[in-house]
């Protein structure tokens, strides 16, 4: 018989099924060869890969007085690259200490140098330009060199009063003579604060006699105002609802609300000055993020902030003519040479008293610690 023609193809899917079986064995014992001796290999940590999609780190900004708007702080962040800001009321902690982990701090005059004891300030020359500021706010004496620091908004403090209805409001309100005997007065409970302004009434500079005017000036301040002190939201809201007829307080108050107590509270000052908030920027040298501190200092400073910065949060920008600070207010501000002679409160703040008591052991007990208060008497 001869062969079948067809044979050889008959073959062909027993070779194949024989071919896949040999990769598979192979397959196999590679497998077997090349895995890992010890079983703790198959733990090794991936090593990560940096994600496109994970931004800069935070930008911790604390600020001293009223937050900045949202609106602000999104279009800073939403350029391209440029971090989230963590934005921080700027209080002490529980030991009297001030925050030190800011990149950014916004902060009053008053409290430049006093976290300067503390804090390493970073020098702006050339990082940060002082061009379009305003002269009357540079090379002030927190900061004489103007190095470490930039102004970037003022807000004056003003005797306010409610009017009686009908009282035109293009009429001035004269400033007032005895001003701690006005009736149904309400003033804040800050004792800095008002003996600045018990000094500023009687023509002398707050800055000037040192503790003993400062002392002074507070213990007659507060004997003057007893019984007619609260916080100052606390005050405002008084002004507002008719249970406080008079009060000092911040300009930046009414300018945001000028309609507050039925439009009906007139501001004045006295022609020896007032007091001012001047807040200035600052960043510490030991920020691990200080080119981009230095660019939101760059934006705050910006004439398009600037000239958003009084509408959006009552202050006057430091980007302004001189003679010219308020300029672009639209309530009338008090007329005469006041501004001239007006100053910030530069006093440190009082340092909180902390005590640590001892532990009584029988080497100390029974035996009185030395009055600490009393050296140098």
């Amino acid at each position: 018989m001869e062969p079948n023609q067809n044979q050889p193809e008959s073959r062909k899917p027993g070779l194949i099924g024989l071919g896949i079986m040999l990769v598979v064995v192979l397959g196999f014992g590679l497998g077997h060869w090349f895995r890992p001796a010890s079983p703790e290999a198959d733990r090794l940590p991936i090593p990560s890969v940096p994600s496109v999609f994970t931004g800069p780190a935070k930008l911790v900004v604390y600020h001293e007085g009223p937050a900045l708007p949202q609106v602000w702080i999104d279009t800073f962040s939403g350029a391209p690259g440029y971090p989230k800001v963590d934005l921080r009321a700027l209080a002490r902690h529980a030991n009297g200490s001030w925050p030190a982990d800011g990149d950014v701090y916004l902060i009053k005059a008053r409290t430049f140098p006093e976290m300067g004891k503390n804090l390493l300030w970073l020098d702006l020359t050339g990082k940060v330009s002082p061009e379009g500021i305003n002269p009357v706010f540079l090379a002030q004496a927190y900061d004489p060199a103007g190095k470490q620091s930039r102004p970037w908004r003022i807000s004056p403090w003003f005797f306010m009063k409610k009017t009686a209805p009908g009282t035109n409001p293009k009429v001035a309100m004269a400033p007032p003579v005895r001003w701690w005997s006005e009736a149904q007065a309400l003033f804040p409970n800050n004792p800095d604060l008002m003996a600045g302004i018990w000094i500023k009434s009687q023509n002398r500079s707050i800055r000037l006699g040192g503790e003993v005017a400062r002392n002074q000036a507070m213990q007659q301040s507060e004997a003057s105002l007893a019984g007619k002190t609260a916080p100052e939201d606390e005050c405002w809201r008084a002004m507002q609802d008719g249970r406080a007829f008079f009060s000092f307080l911040p300009s930046w108050r009414l300018i945001l609300n000028p309609q507050a107590g039925g439009g009906s509270i007139r501001w004045s000052a006295l022609p020896v000055g007032t007091i001012v908030d001047f807040e200035v920027m600052a960043v510490p040298d030991g920020s691990a993020k200080k080119e981009m501190a230095c660019k939101f200092l760059d934006f705050l400073l910006a004439p398009s902030q600037q000239a958003a910065l009084l509408g959006a949060t009552g202050y006057f920008p430091v980007r302004s003519k001189q003679g010219k600070e308020w300029e672009g207010s639209s309530m009338a501000m008090p007329a005469g040479p006041w501004f001239d002679r007006s100053e910030f409160i530069l006093w440190p703040y009082p340092q909180p008293v902390l005590t640590t008591p001892a532990a009584v052991t029988d080497t100390n007990a029974g035996v009185t610690a030395p009055d600490l208060g009393k050296q140098g008497e």
